[in-house]
């Protein structure tokens, strides 16, 4: 499984020291080939990899492309060393684990692992299995929910006139615009409407937002 929730399958007492380890990391940094844990999500054949790998199958998944955007070495113990990274989207820190310890010549698994920060959101924002609690017994949910546009900071916006707008909340398609290919959150006003794919010059409705102040 690639962690402690597995058998162990394999150990070594070679145990690498930090100069080692540092040497190997420029290896793991940027676009990079991995293959995914067998203890995964994936589907094989509409089945996830996990399944088939509970149920004593060989489960073989294909390398895939990622990105390492940054992999520093923290600290490094008897047993264990302590790694800070900026990923892509799909990349599999057990993998990572794996082929590190595997290119230093031992085997490893992961033992901790903790996520920062997600695209806009990081630990400064999060809410505690406390305050979740508290949400469950009818705490106002003003104080817990991020407006929507929180999560579109990455995605460049779209001002929509009154009949653009309109247009975009029943799904019809908007022509002649003077924007580069690509996703944007439209609004009208501060309001959230959709998010649209312009494509030579014509946007079209990936996903709207049927807000109930922009419903009326």
């Amino acid at each position: 499984t690639l962690d402690l929730e597995g058998k162990v399958i394999a150990d070594s007492c070679v145990r690498p020291n930090s100069d080692a380890i540092a040497q190997i990391l420029p290896r793991f940094t940027g676009p990079i080939e991995q293959i995914p844990p067998a203890y995964s999500a994936l589907m094989i054949d509409g089945e996830r990899a996990y399944d088939r790998a509970r149920a004593g199958e060989a489960v073989e998944l294909k390398p895939r492309g990622v990105t390492i955007h940054s992999l520093d070495l923290s600290k490094v113990d008897n047993d264990s060393a302590t790694f800070t990274a900026s990923v892509s989207k799909g990349t599999y820190i057990r993998s990572l684990a794996r082929d590190i310890a595997h290119a230093l010549g031992t085997v490893g698994h992961v033992t901790y692992l903790r996520r920062t920060r997600a695209g806009p959101f990081g630990l400064g924002r999060a809410i505690s299995l406390d305050m979740l609690n508290e949400i469950g017994k009818g705490a106002p949910l003003e104080r817990i929910l991020l407006p929507l546009e929180a999560g579109l900071d990455d995605i460049p916006a779209l001002d929509l006139s009154p009949g653009q707008a309109g247009a975009v909340r029943q799904g019809r398609v908007l022509s002649g615009l003077a924007l580069t290919d690509g996703l944007y959150w439209a609004r009208a006003g501060q309001t959230p409407v959709a998010l649209v794919q312009v494509d030579g010059g014509t946007a079209s409705v990936v996903r709207g937002f049927n807000l109930p102040d922009v419903a009326e």
